[in-house]
């Protein structure tokens, strides 16, 4: 993700046309792995070197205090992942959460503690674990493209120690209601106002060192020359350029067995149920090795859109192209309706003002009750309920009455829809990339 947003995105490529500059990427070894040839090649320019190091593991105590310290950020969002973690053994019953809640409550509210156990981490863990490659590149500015590694972590550690100037973002707009962040960057990029509030809420963090910068990987929404002419894309896809396209999204883990749901638009599709349309189902990356949608392609004018390039080198098993990336975009481009669950895809869907349906049932179960509504229960996510931007299914039937809704009348909702653009979507200009590459700049010339 961080290497589509970052290194894709635009960031890269901006930094490196100032020949002054001296751009070293730090990337951890996963699992042992050493990086693909076409990794390497894609980003290799003059004045940029790949630095592969090991992922060094936190000692035992460290992870306890690493334990410790992460629900000082205590929310409804901690309750969901304790509670109800996608891993059961992970989840913790009633009475353990109570006395969570009991200790965490009310010191997750007390800012200065933040400061202080801030301070006590860094006195204790200093993380000097990577102090060789400081001394080797003695740089003047350390950029974190993910603050809730432990790998980004121990080098901003390192960095602070050396009074280098440090920046940090969130790898994902979903992070910062979750888990106590350990280290307060000199600047933290944002993706918008929401997070902004957020991080000074949640996280602690100085508002005067917080800038936000938008979605980078929205930037290539705002290129009209990405997108090719429908014929050419629906041929690609087998679709009828002549029928509507539904795009599906699936969430992965958080969406088990939702094939059986998509089945079902299909299979109301075949029994006229709904119009005549095309239908693309997009595995999530973290899931799309399972071929589990693979029966699904029986059915004509459908596409699983599981091309996109895999990798066992990142943690998330994907490392999308720059055709990928277009590819996708083009999807969104041409789709008359997103379905979906609580996902980021409602705001790739809202950049397009293309309508949304949250699915809001049968995939997650607990102790035999139907709770899919639980995903939607997230701080963040409660930002795009408020919005009324996406209309909620419920059960079958209420997703194909839905569906038939927003093809006959795709303009429903399109003020709400507007308005998730604006609260959260921050500038979909192209210009995300340059106001990060302009960040770094700032501090460095």
């Amino acid at each position: 993700m961080v290497a589509r947003n970052i290194l894709r995105g635009g960031v890269l490529d901006i930094l490196s046309q100032d020949k002054n500059l001296r751009i070293i990427i730090l990337i951890p070894k996963i699992k042992g792995q050493e990086a693909p040839d076409y990794f390497l090649n894609e980003f290799a320019r003059e004045n940029v070197k790949i630095e592969l190091l090991e992922n060094k593991k936190m000692g035992k105590i460290e992870r306890g205090f690493n334990y410790f310290i992460s629900k000082l950020v205590f929310t409804k969002s901690t309750k969901l992942y304790l509670r109800f973690h996608v891993k059961e053994k992970r989840r913790i019953g009633e009475l353990g959460y109570f006395f969570y809640w009991l200790f965490y409550a009310p010191l997750s509210k007390i800012k200065f503690l933040k400061k202080i156990i801030r301070w006590l981490d860094y006195l204790f863990f200093p993380g000097d674990m990577y102090a060789p490659y400081f001394e080797k590149y003695k740089p003047d500015l350390f950029f974190s493209t993910c603050i809730m590694s432990q790998f980004d972590i121990a080098l901003l550690k390192e960095a602070k120690k050396r009074r280098i100037k440090t920046i940090s973002m969130p790898r994902s707009w979903d992070n910062l209601d979750k888990l106590f962040f350990r280290i307060e960057p000199d600047l933290f990029l944002v993706q918008n106002e929401k997070m902004k509030i957020e991080a000074q809420k949640y996280q602690a963090i100085d508002g005067r060192k917080i800038k936000v910068v938008g979605f980078p990987q929205f930037d290539l929404y705002a290129d009209k020359g990405i997108f090719l002419p429908k014929q050419d894309y629906c041929r690609r896809k087998n679709f009828n350029p002549d029928l509507p396209i539904i795009f599906i999204g699936s969430e992965g883990t958080w969406s088990k067995g939702d094939e059986k749901i998509f089945e079902q638009i299909i299979i109301a599709r075949e029994e006229k149920k709904l119009p005549q349309c095309n239908i693309l189902i997009r595995p999530h990356y973290s899931e799309a090795a399972r071929q589990n949608y693979k029966p699904l392609e029986k059915y004509q004018n459908v596409y699983i859109d599981d091309k996109f390039r895999k990798s066992q080198f990142f943690n998330d098993k994907w490392d999308p192209s720059r055709e990928d990336m277009r590819d996708f975009a083009n999807s969104l481009f041409y789709c008359d309706l997103m379905v979906t669950f609580a996902s980021t895809l409602a705001l790739d869907a809202a950049c397009f003002d293309k309508p949304i349906i949250g699915i809001k049932y049968g995939v997650k179960f607990i102790n035999g009750k139907d709770r899919t509504d639980l995903m939607y229960e997230t701080i963040h996510y409660s930002w795009v309920l408020e919005t009324e931007a996406v209309s909620l299914a419920e059960n079958n039937e209420e997703l194909i009455a839905k569906i038939n809704q927003y093809l006959k009348n795709p303009q429903y909702k399109q003020k709400e829809r507007q308005e998730l653009f604006n609260q959260l979507c921050f500038k979909v200009d192209g210009k995300s990339s340059e106001r990060i590459a302009g960040a770094i700049l700032s501090i460095i010339i």
